[in-house]
């Protein structure tokens, strides 16, 4: 059973855990820097199973949307409904203060990285689509999409 909490002061050295367990996903920079100061700043949910946290998501808000900053689960967890349970949470707490959108950036589709087509699989498949798409001068992220999913209605 997967239960959600909020981010807290406590968890912070869990999810830096689990994101050092996705090196796939998060390069050193991300582990080690972003991440770790994001989650003094950024609200945020953990997942919770068996009284371990098995997954994060942060969220901040920008333009008038909610945005996912950082989500990341597990590898022992994926394809267990737990990034589900993260997104359908960060969409109540969106709701709850009155947003309309949920939003994020990830890896486009230009580039051949079968971890981001599995990311990009994952929040197609919970029904967010394509906003925008950008060529960047980053080598580590030569082309970004926004994606974004509507969370209006009841």
């Amino acid at each position: 059973m997967i239960e959600t909490r909020e981010l807290n002061d406590s968890a912070r050295p869990d999810v830096v855990a689990v994101a050092n367990a996705l090196p796939e996903w998060f390069d050193q920079d991300a582990r080690t820097g972003a991440i770790p100061m994001d989650l003094k700043h950024q609200h945020g949910l953990v997942a919770v199973s068996d009284g371990r946290i098995v997954g994060f998501i942060t969220l901040y808000f920008a333009e008038g949307r909610l945005n996912i900053g950082w989500l990341g689960v597990l590898p022992e967890h994926h394809r267990r409904g737990v990034g589900a349970k993260l997104i359908e949470c960060a969409e109540s707490f969106g709701k709850q203060r009155g947003l309309s959108e949920l939003a994020t950036y990830t890896l486009g589709g230009g580039v051949d990285y079968a971890p981001y087509e599995a990311t990009r699989a994952f929040y197609f498949s919970q029904g967010f689509s394509i906003h925008q798409t950008s060529k960047t001068d980053n080598p580590g992220c030569p082309e970004e999409i926004e994606i974004r999913k509507s969370i209006s209605g009841p």
